[in-house]
């Protein structure tokens, strides 16, 4: 199979040196890529500055923020073919729209580095889902696993944030189970729930059997 995998998280600038992120390590997305590249599948993977990386950095590639995360990925699925595409990246809900320094509005693109002297006021701007459109930006029809995190929700909102993702698996973990080094994540296939796995590597052999379930069918 050839396989995309997106991995950490976007930095969304604030100013010159300064930015929006959240904690994501990228740890899974590289387990999950050295995993699939074991088994004898090509390997794409774009990640985050600071991101873990898997073993060998054949086919990485590094991106910033949102918009060039969209724009990579355009590209990429315009020119190449894949199989299968693991979205893992934590993208940013929110971009920064405007820095208000003092009485003093401008854009962070043209802020060198803000005036700690002056209050600040951040104004954010919704980003649209990328999950929703990888189906219209490739050539072909992939398989398409989402990734959902949440932090100590309840059964019936985890079926809700699930059923709105679109995607063919969606991969569902909680802050919460992700103390002390364990990893819980559960499988969903069209709002079921289909597989749990205790650890990465349970995770990746597990998706690499829908996976390759998938490509039989196809076949």
């Amino acid at each position: 199979m050839k396989v995309l995998v997106t991995s950490g998280a976007t930095r969304e600038a604030i100013d010159g040196v300064r930015f929006l992120t959240n904690f994501s390590t990228g740890a899974t997305g590289a387990a999950l890529a050295d995993y699939f590249r074991a088994q004898g599948h090509s390997v794409a993977y774009l990640h985050g500055a600071g991101a873990a990386r898997p073993r060998s950095p054949r086919g990485c590639a590094e991106f910033g923020d949102f918009a060039d995360l969209d724009r990579r990925l355009q590209e990429l699925l315009r020119r190449r073919r894949f199989d299968l595409i693991l979205h893992l990246a934590a993208v940013s809900d929110f971009s920064v729209a405007s820095v208000t320094v003092g009485a003093r509005r401008c854009s962070p693109a043209r802020l060198a580095k803000l005036d700690s002297r002056a209050p600040v006021r951040l104004e954010l701007k919704k980003n649209f889902k990328i999950l929703d459109r990888l189906p219209r930006y490739a050539r072909n029809r992939p398989l398409i696993v989402g990734f959902k995190l949440t932090n100590g929700a309840g059964s019936a909102a985890v079926r809700r944030a699930v059923g709105r993702l679109q995607a063919d698996l969606v991969v569902h973990n909680d802050r919460r189970d992700m103390s002390g080094g364990r990893r819980r994540f559960a499988v969903y296939e069209a709002g079921a729930l289909k597989a749990r796995c205790l650890s990465r590597g349970a995770l990746a052999r597990s998706l690499h059997s829908f996976a390759t379930r998938r490509m039989r069918r196809c076949c």
